[in-house]
């Protein structure tokens, strides 16, 4: 009962994550040309909405609007009933017919509605929104471009309308839309900029990082009747407008209810940084520190490149807390290769049908402009599936079943594998300090976890090396004192050492046994590097000989973000473990190349491992051998985006061992394969 009952837990979780990034729909379109003194006839059919200095709240389900562009000292905005970026407040479920006119003399302009996920980007992607097509500017004998939408509010929440040629939305071109929640007290629009109209602004730019490679909702719009009007563009007159803050201010109201809402990023609350220089859109803020970036957040309090890409769903309350929900579950059938036997205690082949899995959240709220209250918790339901042996992987060694080592296999993980609280404070814009402390949590050693790695994150099988690199990313006691200065982040921890018992569904008792320190430095957005000591208190209890392990590791994380469509990640991780005077090091490099629906991922490993972790005979088990592991494996995406992505994957695996070893593996080359369908959070704009 307790098994199909945490199933259901999950099942729901996903099933309420499934359509949550596509808030509007486009329902239809027509392409339309009218003449400027008609424009004010237009308006007047409007459903009209009552005005709070800049909230315009409406009570009709059925919503008639005309938006238009604003005047020529006020280029990068919108007008709606004559607010400035109005805040459109509307019922949910809500059907806009908009009429949006571009009245701009030389610029292109378009309005999207949609999921926003922190600041705005030059070139704004435009996949999971709703909206026109890039109007043209006006033509000389005053005849303006238009288009009619009818767009259907399908989610509940805080979003945004905008602008996506280039450099307009980060510009100021943007205003929120309610959908059946009420506007928060620190709600803001967007502030007038000082706009430079560059010769390449209304170019289309099919390579921008974060251009979107889809144009139009994927619908087809009728083109316009007659001669379509020739596309001015002047590109040696220079636009220049002074900076104000905008004076409309919004009225105080009740928080939005939890549950009831989808994620506003760019909401500027307590804990959530608002940019200085030219009033860019705010960016989400890391649970664990309020000064990081929501995209340096890894596995506990690691750092991973600020480009990687995001798979998760959010949420935001208007008193500025954050939910994050985001998870994987592989569900494969595995075969390794070689002769021996991989059963442990009696249990285990070396093939299986098999789902590993990791689901988690985090929640957020600021306490004040400066500080901020975490939590994380995260879970796998490895010890109903994977059960206490584990899954076949060869060479993989670590922890006991039924009191015996376990060998050539991966072991489960604890359902409870992460529980921790923590609180940070911002001194200024660059430097900052957090506590993080777990019941079950992951102290400052090690790389960001493998699952929490882009290049990692499409393999579903646990790098060899994890006993060497990222194996204490569950321990049961933890407390991590940390400080940033920008790019460079210091942090010390007490945890327990001591690897979880056979009980993957109780906590262990917490001891703060064991330390460790990481220096992180991330010295552009596309890396993160870092190097952690770690003095472990008897960490195997597989091997109770061992008193004390040193563990030290160093890596360097990549990321580029290639086009909208494609990424490329890369990790290089070294680890070594010094345990009775005797080093062995491990040695790990994988990639994954994501382009359109498809992945590519690879990854390679040398590992030295004595006798005893291998659990050879008496004879062998104090020698060390080095072996070897080369994956790689392809996925195909067959559905993405809308709250969930499915991928159809497989894997080959190529392993080498000594000859010393041929005698308990039969050879020293062995292969193995897997199928699996990898089912995921969808990835969020950023």
């Amino acid at each position: 009962m307790k098994k199909i009952f945490l199933l259901a837990i999950f099942a729901l979780l996903f099933s309420a994550n499934a359509f949550a990034h596509q808030a509007f729909t486009l329902v239809s379109s027509e392409n339309k040309t009218i003449k400027a003194a008609d424009l004010q006839a237009l308006e007047k059919n409007q459903t009209n909405g009552k005005k709070d200095k800049a909230n315009l709240s409406f009570t009709e389900k059925e919503i008639r609007l005309v938006v238009t562009t604003g005047p020529e000292d006020d280029m990068l905005s919108y007008r709606i009933q004559g607010v400035r970026n109005a805040n459109l407040i509307v019922p949910a479920g809500a059907t806009l017919k908009v009429l949006f006119v571009n009245s701009d003399v030389d610029m292109r302009h378009d309005v999207r509605f949609g999921h926003v996920v922190g600041e705005f980007p030059i070139a704004p992607e435009i996949a999971e929104t709703a909206g026109s097509r890039k109007l043209t500017a006006r033509s000389e004998d005053g005849i303006l471009q238009a288009e009619e939408m009818v767009i259907k509010a399908t989610g509940t929440g805080a979003y945004k309308y905008f602008c996506s040629v280039r450099g307009h939305a980060k510009g100021g071109m943007w205003g929120n839309i309610l959908v059946g929640v009420a506007p928060g007290a620190d709600l803001k629009t967007a502030e007038k900029q000082v706009h430079v109209h560059s010769a390449d602004e209304d170019e289309d730019h099919p390579h921008d990082e974060s251009q979107t490679a889809k144009p139009h909702d994927d619908k087809k719009t009728a083109e316009p009747t007659g001669k379509k009007p020739e596309e001015k563009h002047e590109t040696n007159q220079q636009h220049e407008h002074k900076t104000e803050t905008a004076d409309a201010k919004t009225s105080a109201a009740k928080p939005v209810a939890a549950g009831n809402e989808h994620a506003n990023h760019n909401q500027n609350t307590a804990g959530m940084s608002h940019a200085q220089n030219g009033g860019e859109n705010s960016s989400m803020r890391s649970v664990v520190n309020i000064g990081d970036p929501m995209t340096r957040e890894s596995s506990g309090t690691a750092w991973v490149p600020e480009s990687s890409p995001m798979h998760a769903y959010m949420k935001m309350y208007a008193d500025g807390g954050m939910l994050m929900l985001h998870g994987n579950m592989f569900f494969r059938y595995t075969s390794i290769g070689s002769t021996r036997d991989v059963s442990v205690g009696g249990k285990g082949s070396r093939s299986r049908f098999d789902a590993p899995s990791m689901f988690m959240a985090m929640y957020s709220r600021p306490l004040t402009e400066n500080s901020q209250f975490g939590f994380r918790a995260m879970v796998s339901l490895d010890p109903i599936i994977e059960r206490g042996y584990g899954y076949p992987l060869l060479y993989q060694s670590g922890e006991l079943f039924h009191g015996e080592p376990i060998h050539d296999r991966q072991h489960p993980h604890d359902f409870i594998s992460e529980l921790a609280a923590t609180y940070s404070y911002k001194f200024d814009e660059k430097s900052s300090a957090f506590v993080y402390a777990g019941i079950t949590g992951e102290p400052a050693l090690g790389p960001p976890t493998f699952m929490h790695r882009v290049s990692g994150m499409n393999n579903p099988d646990a790098p060899l090396s994890h006993h060497w690199q990222d194996a204490t990313h569950i321990t049961h006691g933890v407390v991590t004192v940390g400080y940033v200065y920008d790019k460079v982040k210091f942090e010390a921890s007490a945890f327990n050492g001591t690897e979880p018992d056979e009980n993957r569904w109780a906590f262990d008792k917490p001891r703060l046994n064991s330390y460790s320190g990481r220096l992180s430095f991330n010295p552009t957005k596309d890396w993160a590097f870092q190097i952690s000591h770690g003095y472990l208190r008897n960490p195997e209890r597989a091997e109770p000989d061992i008193k004390i392990m040193r563990r030290t590791t160093a890596s360097a994380v990549y990321n580029k973000k290639l086009s909208s469509d494609r990424n490329f990640a890369g990790s290089f991780v070294w680890g070594q473990n010094y345990a009775h005077g005797e080093r062995t090091n491990s040695y790990l490099l994988e990639a994954d190349f994501q382009f359109k629906k498809n992945s590519i991922f690879g990854r390679g490993e040398s590992i030295e491992k004595s006798g005893h972790e291998l659990v050879l005979d008496h004879p062998d088990d104090h020698d060390v051998f080095r072996v070897g592991m080369l994956s790689l494996g392809y996925v195909r995406e067959i559905y993405r985006g809308k709250g969930l992505d499915f991928g159809l994957g497989a894997q080959a695996t190529f392993n080498r061992n000594p000859e010393a070893l041929v005698p308990y593996y039969g050879g020293t080359n062995h292969r193995g394969f897997q199928v699996f369908l990898r089912v995921r959070s969808s990835a969020t704009n950023h």
